[in-house]
């Protein structure tokens, strides 16, 4: 059973099933119990009356005045029948006949109720109370055939049920037209998927329930980040091509026309000049293309403990100068994205710095719960204005190549660009010199 609908369906049809039953049963519970009552209530009236009538002889012996006695007390077999004992005498009512009426056990502060089967198997109703009249100990038992009022019972449960049918039945009709309103914005986007894989449309519709709108955003974040992905991947491969025209252009012309006399080194020192540029170009294609961009969704990186690898690394490579490399991270801050991405970006970044620094290369990181910052400064000369324009236009296109600052900031800014964030080139104020400052946003945790 793997469809929502089945099994809501199923589910509340069981729950109707079980609260239809449950109201038949509580139902014919409390009728009968009000019946019962009501009747039982005529019996103690019934014995109100008999007691009222109830007289003692000089000999102490109990008798009733008959012309107190209700007529259906001589009816034979009428069910309303009555016991009296007291001083060992027993009075019967001559709608008994010569039939028996058992006498259990009766309290004296209340009235005591029981069934019993009286004459032609009537189902009677027997009330009965210990009273003291006249200072005389009286037993008195009255009763009322209770099988009418039980057939009467049955018929209106029998109707009772079958209303309960078919309002059964319509509550099934509801419920199911409520369950496939209620999950059709689902086969909404069932269909909106099918014209998404036929290339229709560019996203699913945002306008979707509470409770699937976090899942139709997901979706089409993770569906505009594998299109960020594939025109990149799109534009790397352009851009390699377009760069690889030139050195294999050269190489296919080394390659045809044999060195002169005497310049074979000079011919090599170029062959492998290009292939060195070839090989240059294609890792830093294969480095975009690698950037994952937009973030796992729950996937936090600890600055720290990154950062300061890195920076062990860089120290390791530029031992050569008297150079301090200082990080100011606040403890705890977390990068919601690709671990690798962050290495990268930080890597082209500090590496630069570290290369043009006279003395200081600086990181400082401003977390916080919207964005994240990184700042990366140093003290070296700085990039004059019309050099930072130009790499403001060029953008991710820039040649990294080029020696100064131009190396890895294509990379960089194809990074930043992939989170959504800004990449910011300057002048530094603290140190004086060339400042890099990226500000990504960090995603919603949905």
């Amino acid at each position: 059973m793997t469809s929502l609908q089945t099994r809501l369906s199923a589910g509340l049809i069981v729950v109707l099933a079980m609260l239809t039953v449950l109201a038949v049963v509580i139902g014919g519970y409390s009728l009968r119990q009000l019946a019962e009552d009501f009747v039982a209530s005529r019996v103690e009236h019934d014995i109100e009356t008999l007691l009222a009538a109830l007289e003692f002889d000089a000999a102490g012996h109990p008798q009733l005045a008959a012309d107190r006695i209700n007529a259906t007390f001589r009816q034979p077999y009428s069910g309303h029948y009555y016991r009296i004992e007291s001083a060992g005498v027993e009075l019967y009512s001559r709608s008994l006949w010569d039939a028996e009426l058992p006498l259990p056990p009766f309290a004296t502060d209340r009235f005591t109720r029981t069934f019993a089967n009286g004459p032609q198997g009537q189902h009677l109703l027997l009330v009965g109370r210990a009273f003291q009249v006249q200072g005389r100990p009286v037993t008195l038992l009255a009763t009322e055939d209770f099988s009418p009022v039980s057939a009467g019972l049955r018929r209106l449960l029998l109707q009772f049920g079958l209303i309960a049918l078919i309002l059964f039945g319509g509550l099934l009709l509801i419920q199911r037209l409520i369950v496939r309103r209620g999950l059709a914005p689902l086969d909404q986007i069932r269909r909106e998927l099918a014209r998404l894989a036929r290339g229709e449309i560019p996203q699913l519709p945002v306008v979707a329930p509470d409770e699937v709108r976090p899942l139709v955003t997901e979706l089409n974040r993770l569906l505009e980040l594998l299109g960020q992905r594939q025109q990149r991947a799109r534009h790397a491969l352009g851009n390699l091509a377009h760069a690889l025209k030139t050195p294999l252009t050269a190489l296919t012309q080394l390659t045809e026309q044999p060195p002169p006399l005497g310049t074979a080194d000079l011919w090599r020192q170029e062959v492998s000049q290009q292939t060195q540029q070839i090989r240059s170009l294609i890792e830093r294609e294969m480095k975009r293309a690698r950037i994952v961009g937009g973030g796992n969704p729950g996937q936090r990186v600890l600055l720290n403990q990154e950062v300061a690898d890195l920076i062990a690394t860089l120290r390791l490579i530029h031992r050569g100068g008297n150079l301090r490399i200082e990080a100011r991270i606040p403890p705890d801050s977390l990068f919601a994205g690709d671990r690798d991405d962050l290495l990268e970006l930080l890597g082209n970044l500090l590496n630069n710095a570290c290369e043009w620094a006279a003395t200081t290369a600086r990181l400082t990181v401003d977390a916080e719960r919207e964005q994240v910052r990184l700042l990366v400064e140093d003290d070296g000369p700085g990039c004059p204005p019309e050099q930072l324009e130009l790499l403001r236009q060029r953008g991710a296109r820039i040649d990294e190549s080029r020696t100064g600052y131009g190396l890895g900031l294509a990379i960089a800014a194809d990074i930043v660009s992939q989170y959504g964030g800004v990449l910011r080139l300057g002048r530094s104020k603290d140190l004086g010199g060339f400042l890099a400052e990226a500000t990504m946003p960090h995603p919603p945790d949905g």
